[in-house]
């Protein structure tokens, strides 16, 4: 057996599947909470990182690299990966704070659990919201578009042959996607929060004009039954958002290819 044909198909298909792995580690989907561990999340990324093996092989000049080259390698296709991940992650991070922003008015954080496919303590409506989220982004054919965007970065950036340009303008970028993630957040959990506030406001001049009357008591029910009542017609709006803001997965990386390229 040739050991130094395993060691380079070994060696190709490390730097293959870095990039990928790097970004399947952002999406809470294919997390290893959600997959059921790291193992299995190393395998699937594995498996998708074979097709990009020809292209990375074609690639290779293994005369060109020394030590210090293959790290700065290495640390490019990490770094590639974790800011593809970034963007794409920020559609399920803003509809996961949209769900904790209602719970949050209605009163219902105390019933925080742990999400499984982030692995972090959020809302039960906000546990809802990305799960159904999730489900349009593999039913609706999201997953293969967020593949296609992944296999062209192989092309945009190739593996050895160039490492990307980070301008001055790049945390500026970073920073603009938090600022959309809370701008989404308030503007889609505003009408729902709207709504129970004046349920609030109502119940508050209720007790000013009837003392006896424990508002109190009534106060996060009542706003629970009225922000899900108006929330079973508006959900379907804001899954539909997201799940047509995922659809156009090529314009949310397109400002990522031309910052990096």
């Amino acid at each position: 057996m040739n050991i130094e044909l395993i060691s380079h198909t070994l060696f190709v298909f490390f730097m293959s599947s870095a990039r990928m792995l790097a970004m399947f580690m952002m999406l809470p989907f294919l997390s290893k909470q959600s997959l059921g561990g790291a193992m299995i999340r190393n395998g699937v990324a594995a498996s998708f990182s074979l097709i990009t093996y020809p292209l990375v092989e074609h690639g290779l000049d293994a005369q060109t690299l020394d030590g210090l080259h293959l790290l700065l390698i290495i640390v490019k296709e990490v770094g590639i990966g974790l800011a593809m991940g970034f963007v794409l992650v920020m559609p399920f991070w803003a509809i996961e704070s949209v769900g904790f922003f209602i719970d949050n008015q209605r009163g219902a954080t105390m019933a925080s659990a742990l999400n499984p496919l982030s692995g972090s303590q959020t809302s039960p409506l906000g546990i809802l919201l990305t799960q159904s989220l999730v489900t349009l982004f593999f039913i609706s054919g999201t997953f293969l578009l967020m593949l296609y965007a992944l296999y062209k970065s192989y092309s945009v950036w190739p593996v050895f042959e160039f490492l990307p340009s980070f301008p001055v303008s790049g945390p500026a970028f970073f920073l603009a996607q938090l600022d959309t993630m809370m701008r989404l957040t308030v503007l889609l959990g505003a009408p729902v929060v709207i709504v129970m506030f004046l349920t609030e406001f109502g119940l508050a001049l209720i007790s000013r004009f009837a003392p006896q009357l424990n508002v109190f008591i009534l106060a996060m029910p009542l706003k629970s039954a009225v922000g899900l009542a108006l929330l079973c017609v508006y959900a379907g709006f804001v899954i539909r958002y997201f799940s047509e803001l995922l659809a156009d997965i090529d314009g949310l990386l397109q400002p990522l290819f031309n910052l990096l390229s």
